[in-house]
């Protein structure tokens, strides 16, 4: 795993004691939450993680603001690097979340400060659920691929993205998140035949739900579930300016 290069500012710690040998500067998975080792700690020997502060990374390159949730990717190549390990911006490529941006990162970005395990309530990292990635249309959306996880979309060159669900069911969900650079996408969500969305969010039937370019940021995102068999979903949280569409 590549090192770290550096450790700006110190936080809290626990025991920890590794099977096998863990370097100075490797982050450390523990499952609900991400560890760095200041020091050597031998295969069996007692030492100590750190569990906040900010880390300085190898980061595999991309654009992302303050506040972003990052992730570590164990087959990442580091900008302008070797394929060694490095954080990513996305959650589809990690392998566990790490925290979350202190200072904006750039594409040609070969390191990025990140503030262990902090989280940023406007923007949820879902650390224990499946995050997957499209950058088309999504057409072909079924309850055994996408049920449940977190849906990251780009786009396609310049096209812009709709996610369409299929006929509800009820206890159907899903994450809809804008994962492209601010500005850039215009994405929709199209519901099927006659389905409304009421909550946080009101959609008519056959009306879309627009996150348009001019306001469109990376992160935000709808959380939604299908409530009953008619066909009627419910906007549980959401983030950014979601409007109808005409």
């Amino acid at each position: 795993m590549a090192n770290i290069s550096k450790y700006f500012e110190e936080g809290a710690s626990i025991d920890y004691t590794p099977a096998s040998a863990v370097y100075s500067g490797n982050l450390v998975n523990l499952g609900s939450v991400s560890g760095f080792t200041p020091r050597d700690v031998g295969a069996s020997e007692l030492g100590a993680l750190r569990l906040t502060g900010v880390i300085r990374a190898p980061y595999v390159g991309g654009y992302a603001n303050v506040g972003d949730n990052i992730w570590w990717d164990a087959n990442g190549t580091p900008y302008g690097g070797s394929a060694d390990g490095a954080c990513t911006r996305s959650a589809p490529d990690g392998d566990w979340w790490v925290g979350t941006l202190v200072k904006a990162a750039a594409a040609t970005d070969a390191t990025c400060d990140v503030a262990l395990n902090k989280v940023n309530p406007n923007l949820p990292a879902w650390p224990n659920r499946t995050h997957v990635a499209t950058a088309v249309d999504l057409n072909t959306w079924v309850a055994a691929t996408h049920n449940g996880k977190v849906i990251h979309v780009t786009k396609d060159a310049d096209e812009d993205t709709t996610i369409t669900f299929p006929i509800g069911v009820a206890g159907m969900e899903a994450i809809i998140v804008n994962d492209e650079e601010d500005g850039k996408l215009l994405l929709q969500v199209d519901w099927n035949g006659s389905e409304t969305c009421e909550g946080n969010l009101t959609i008519a039937a056959t009306k879309l739900a627009n996150l348009t370019k001019t306001t469109g940021k990376r992160g935000d995102y709808l959380h939604l579930v299908c409530t009953t068999a008619a066909g009627i979903w419910r906007c549980q949280e959401k983030r950014g300016t979601w409007v109808s569409s005409a």
